[in-house]
């Protein structure tokens, strides 16, 4: 089969002839139909997230398929059924994995990011069939970024609620993929006045369009005061980062009221300072988000499927062009979110 594997950092994926993985006892094949590109995997291959414990690895955490073929013991799903796969594989027997919390293992496998290879692939293998979520009215392709971009910002938002107060807006920095989706999370969750910021004039129309309350330019030197200035001076219930710069994260921090709440969801490497009396106001709570677990993404793939958390637009490159997702991502030319479709 085709894959696409990372041999080195900062060098192009490679496009290689592996063998089709078999499944054992109590694993799945699913035919890859989409995997979407994630910002995470830019900084992987760049090098500038080096997480990886072995290479060559086939990169994709954001995956849909088709299941193609189930081991010995597999009793939820059959061959041919489609299927969303939970990426954030845990060890299973940790006090993160029987909470329910298994995107906080701490001895994580994830699809494409650990050991396991993920689906930038014709195929995939699945280690339990507890991994992956059926799909009734979805495309595997069209609910593949649901499984990373959705699920994300889903257990943000859910965290950040008892924050939330509708008399108080909320402020969303960075409007690509998981903004997007973190935009219609907090118009269907949260019923407050959005603040969106992002430096594209392309994302800050989309923003727009989805409903943003405010939509402000990131380029501006006096963001904090226009933010202020929205809140009559008493700042957002919460702030949502989905960049991760240090300068996204000083405008998050200042711009959240007492007994509010910070998110950061972007992981780019940015250094958030809080310090009292200055940057960060009292009780004020930070907190990084990360991912989700698979029943948030039971609940996600529920609220797509019912038609309440609409598809942000979607790009579709096959395997062989890989590096025009790559290049997309990388240029910040993408509308929404590049999926790559191996089948």
């Amino acid at each position: 089969m085709l894959a696409a594997r990372l041999h080195a950092y900062e060098a192009p994926l490679s496009l290689d002839d592996v063998p089709v993985p078999d499944p054992g006892p109590g694993q799945v094949l699913v035919r890859v139909e989409g995997a979407g590109f994630c910002h995470s995997d830019l900084h992987v291959i760049d090098g500038e997230v080096r997480i990886l414990p072995r290479l060559p690895l086939t990169l994709g955490h954001e995956n849909a398929g088709v299941v193609a073929a189930v081991g010995a013991g597999v009793r939820g799903v059959a061959e041919g059924d489609a299927v969303v796969v939970y990426g954030a594989w845990g060890c299973g027997r940790c006090d993160y994995c029987v909470g329910g919390h298994e995107q906080l293992c701490v001895a994580p496998e994830w699809a494409g990011l650990s050991q396991r290879d993920g689906g930038y692939a014709e195929f995939l293998l699945v280690p339990s069939e507890r991994h992956l979520v059926r799909l009734d009215r979805l495309t595997p392709r069209e609910a593949a970024p649901l499984t990373d971009a959705a699920l994300t910002p889903y257990r943000a938002v859910r965290r950040a609620l008892p924050a939330i107060t509708p008399d108080h807006p909320v402020l969303l920095i960075g409007v690509g993929g998981l903004g997007q989706y973190a935009l219609a999370l907090l118009r269907l969750l949260a019923g407050a006045q959005v603040i969106a910021v992002d430096l594209s004039e392309e994302k800050r129309a989309i923003a727009a369009r989805m409903g943003a309350t405010h939509v402000l330019d990131g380029g501006q030197d006096d963001l904090l005061e226009r933010v202020l200035d929205l809140t009559d001076g008493h700042g957002v219930s919460a702030a949502f980062d989905v960049v991760g710069a240090d300068a996204t994260l000083d405008l998050a921090v200042r711009s959240t009221r007492p007994l509010g709440r910070i998110v950061q969801l972007g992981l780019a490497g940015g250094t958030a300072r809080l310090k009292a009396l200055d940057s960060a106001r009292f009780e004020a709570r930070f907190e990084v988000s990360l991912w989700g677990s698979i029943k948030e993404l039971r609940e996600v793939i529920a609220l797509a499927e019912q038609g309440r958390l609409p598809l942000i637009p979607s790009e579709f490159v096959p395997l062989s062009r890989i590096q025009e997702a790559y290049d997309r991502v990388k240029g910040g030319r993408a509308a929404g979110r590049v999926v790559v479709t191996p089948g």
